[in-house]
Parts: structure tokens; C-alpha cells; sequence
């Protein structure tokens, strides 16, 4: 049944074992998705840069590996840009270019047992391969423990930027430079948030507030030690002046509150918002979990917002327009209140779905969006208005994978007076994406049935429920995100 589990509209490997996206960028019309990889096994380990490419962010085409071992070490994660101008000088001249020609510039680290640096290495094929700098590395501080450059342009300081961890200290160090190569240290963002065994994976953005105006965001990726075990993403509001970036506050804010989603990393040179994606896994058993043929996937891209909820901020997530990816409309009506089954429909075998809701509860009341099958397993996902209720996720009924840190249920807390509630589900396979209240709540989640699911309902139970909107469609398959014999 190992193919039954091989996404439909996420991005998987053919073959191999991938975590964390790297290197995301936007360059001459593609979008670049580089990602930790072992091409050799479906195993973690023998890190390489893997490599698939796509138009719209939805049809990804997979290319061959973009980056090495070398006998310094693997390549574990990191960022690439776009050096229009040549500020490296890594490009060559073209003759009938009128200027120095640019290109693509990736700044990762290289890891070996003992010592991390950072390299850079530039692309003059649109992103295709890379020639290594020969004075690798450009930053050494003589750590085992110091990875996962995102670099980005500042425009007020006429420079690059680097956000990089200091992993096992709990750091996030800001260095910058002028040509990618030469580095100097500028300032430290320490000890905040959830600290974890390591900080992993920093991203740091400006995010367009609803209503107007920017706030500068630092996404902040931990493992192990999350809430829920094993990997975790928070993320602080502040400011950032070139050198130091200063959090508005002291509160702890979690981008998911899944399991798995992890490594969360925006796209360098996209226009409008941020957009990004993450692994949709988690290291405490993303190594054991169901092969199809490869292990790990990537959540679809979500554009990033914040909005302010009383005093408090959230980071608002939108999957990028699905429209493209529609297939077959199973559901699309409207319900008055009632209880019991309020809608239900047959699932084609095997298609990925997407759900769009939005409901009204008595008091007590839950919604529930079931995925079933006639072996008696389910997967869930709803709200409950309840006095301790919210958003949830329930796996504990899809029976084909049981590890002990693969614990089965979760939930994102309103206030208790929350009565109406819009639910945004993609359920692909073997993973389950939701955003709630209009995009401030996510949660992602894997699952494994032993049979595919085959029917999905909406269901009130506990009290009365009306449906303003209840429309389910089916999501058409990427074409080369499918299973390859390895």
C-alpha cells in the first residue's frame, strides 16, 4: 500500500528521504524549491541539495541535484539569491549583455562531524547547477553547531544580510556584507521563545499588516523540544535596523499547531507578500514513517500576512490560489441548522480534496469534517464551541502507522464565546493541511490508513449547526510529483 500514500499536490521526491526547503527563490520565471536530500536511500543522512522547479508554485517538476558532498562535509540547508549586479563577482561577463551578467548565488553550510561553515556556490545556468567559490568558506567561527544562513538584500543598508543560528547556544546571529564573501558580524538576537535542545532554519521577513503598514517577522524553527514533541516553528514580531533585530515582545507564538510542520522558509525575490512553505514532518519519526517510495514532502506554499487580534499579533497563513489544481465539485450548498449528518459525499479513489467551510454552532455544539472508509477508519478535523473547545485535528483513527511520538490529536484554542468558525482543509493521501479564522490558525498533520478514505461528511453533534458554505472538490495530481520505481 506504500503508493497509496505518494501526495497528490505536495511536493515529494521521487526517490530518497527530504526535510528541510532551502534555497527558495524566484528567478527568470520559475520558482526554485532546493531541499535537503539523500538521493541514495529513503533514509535521513548523505545530505545533498535536491532540486524540483515550477511556474506557479502548485506543478513542480523535479531536476537533478543542485549541490554535493565534498570531502569538507554535506550540505545541509540554507538560502540562495538572486545577485542581479554581479556584487559577488562571481559572474562573468556577457558580451552581448550590455553589463555584468548575474545569477543565482546559494549560501549554505557545510557539516561535517566536528566543524559547520558557511560556502556559497553561484549558478549562471538559471539554477540548473553550481560552481562552489573557491575560498569556500566565507564565514568560520570554528563551530560545530552554527548553520541554516537565509540571506536577503537590505535596501536602507546597501548590503546583504545574514540570519544564521548558533544552533545548541540558542542564537541568532546577524552578519553582513557586500559581495556574499566576505562577512562581518553585526549583531545577535539570543535566548527567546521556546529554546529547545537547537535553534534551526531562521528566516527573517517583512510582513504586510491587514489594514496597512509592515512589521519585520523572525521565524524561528526548534528540535528537538517542541510543545508537541520533537520539531517546532515560532515566530517574534519586531523591528530590525540592519543590525539587530528587536522583538516587540516576550511572547512565545507558534506558526502550527500540528505536528508536522517544520523549516519553515519564505521566497527570496517574490513580489507582494511573503510566500513559503515548510517539511511536513517531524524528526521524532519522520524516519520511520511509511516509504512511497521516498520519505518527507513539502506543505503547499502559503502566502503570510499579520493581523492584530486585540493586543495580540497573528501571523496569518493563505494556501496560494488552489483554482489551477480543481478538479471534480463533490459538495457545493448550503445547510440550515440541523444536526446529525448536515452533508456527505462519495471520495474518488486516491484524489487529493480541498474543503471550504463556514459554519455557525449553538453553544456545545461541534462540526466535524470525517474522512472514512469501510474498514472503520477515519480522519477529523472541526470545531468545537465548546467552553474549552477550538479547532482540531483528529488522526487516531487511521490505523497504518503507530510509533510512540506519533501522537494522534490537536487543538487551537478561541474564546470560549466563539460561535461561528471558517475552515480552509486540503486532505491529500496521507497529509492534512487546515487553516482556520480567516487563515490565524494552521494545523498539519500526517496520517497513514491501511485503505484509502472513501467517503467524507460534515457531521453536528452536541447541539445545532448551520452551514453558510460547505464546498468540497477534488485537487488534480501534479504529474511529477508521482512515485518513480527507485
Amino acid at each position: 500500500t506504500g503508493g497509496n500514500y505518494t501526495p497528490q499536490v505536495h511536493y515529494a521526491p521521487p526517490t530518497g528521504f527530504m526535510n528541510d526547503p532551502n534555497g527558495l527563490v524566484f528567478f527568470d520565471g520559475e520558482y526554485h524549491l532546493y531541499y535537503q536530500h539523500n538521493p541514495s536511500a529513503a533514509t535521513m543522512g548523505n545530505v545533498h541539495w535536491g532540486h524540483a522547479v515550477s511556474p506557479d508554485l502548485l506543478n513542480w517538476q523535479t531536476l537533478p541535484t543542485a549541490l554535493f558532498n565534498t570531502p569538507a562535509g554535506q550540505a545541509f540547508s540554507g538560502s540562495a539569491v538572486v545577485d542581479q549586479h554581479n556584487l559577488s563577482g562571481l559572474f562573468q561577463a556577457q558580451p552581448d549583455a550590455g553589463e555584468q551578467a548575474g545569477g543565482i548565488v546559494a549560501i549554505y553550510t557545510r557539516a561535517s562531524a566536528t566543524l559547520q561553515t558557511q560556502e556559497i556556490a553561484a549558478s549562471s545556468d538559471r539554477g540548473r547547477s553550481f560552481v562552489e567559490y573557491a575560498h569556500n568558506p566565507v564565514l568560520d567561527i570554528g563551530s560545530s553547531q552554527f548553520r541554516d544562513p537565509k540571506v536577503f538584500w537590505h535596501a536602507p543598508e546597501q548590503c546583504w544580510i545574514m540570519v544564521v543560528v548558533e544552533a545548541r547556544s540558542h542564537r541568532v546571529l546577524f552578519y553582513g556584507s557586500v559581495d556574499l564573501k566576505s562577512w562581518d558580524k553585526r549583531g545577535e538576537f539570543a535566548d527567546s521563545g521556546l529554546l529547545g535542545i537547537d535553534y534551526e532554519c531562521p528566516d527573517l521577513i517583512r510582513v504586510p499588516v491587514e489594514n496597512g503598514g509592515e512589521r519585520w517577522v523572525l521565524i524561528l524553527s526548534i528540535n528537538p523540544g517542541g510543545p508537541l514533541g520533537g520539531s517546532a516553528v515560532q515566530y517574534f514580531i519586531g523591528d530590525f535596523d540592519g543590525r539587530q533585530f528587536t522583538a516587540e515582545d516576550r511572547v512565545t507564538r507558534l506558526m502550527d499547531f500540528g505536528k508536522d510542520f517544520y523549516a519553515f522558509q519564505s521566497f527570496s525575490n517574490h513580489s507582494g507578500a511573503p510566500v513559503g512553505l515548510a517539511w511536513l514532518s517531524n524528526w521524532q519519526y519522520a524516519n520511520e514513517v511509511p516509504a512511497s517510495p521516498s520519505r518527507g514532502m513539502m506543505t503547499l506554499p502559503r502566502t503570510l500576512g499579520l493581523r492584530r487580534v486585540g493586543k495580540d499579533w497573528r501571523l496569518v497563513q493563505q494556501f496560494v490560489d488552489l483554482a489551477p489544481l480543481a478538479g471534480k465539485v463533490l459538495i457545493d450548498d448550503t445547510r440550515p441548522w440541523g444536526s446529525a449528518t448536515l452533508a456527505t459525499a462519495a471520495l474518488p479513489a486516491g484524489e487529493a480534496i480541498e474543503v471550504r467551510l463556514e459554519v455557525e454552532l449553538q453553544p456545545g455544539a461541534v462540526v466535524t469534517v470525517r474522512l472514512s472508509n469501510q474498514a472503520g477508519e477515519t480522519l477529523e478535523a472541526g470545531f468545537d464551541a465548546g467552553p474549552f473547545g477550538g479547532l482540531f485535528i483528529d488522526r487516531h483513527g487511521a490505523s497504518g502507522f503507530e510509533q510512540r511520538y506519533f501522537v494522534d490529536r490537536f487543538s487551537y484554542a478561541f474564546q470560549p464565546d466563539t460561535r461561528t468558525m471558517d475552515m480552509h482543509l486540503v486532505i491529500d493521501r496521507s497529509c492534512l493541511e487546515l487553516l482556520g479564522a480567516a487563515g490565524s490558525a494552521a494545523g498539519t498533520a500526517l496520517y497513514y490508513t491501511k485503505s484509502p478514505l472513501e467517503r467524507i461528511s460534515v457531521v453536528a453533534q452536541g447541539g445545532n449547526a448551520r452551514l453558510s458554505k460547505v464546498f468540497v472538490t477534488t485537487l488534480t495530481s501534479i504529474p511529477s510529483a508521482q512515485a518513480q520505481p527507485l
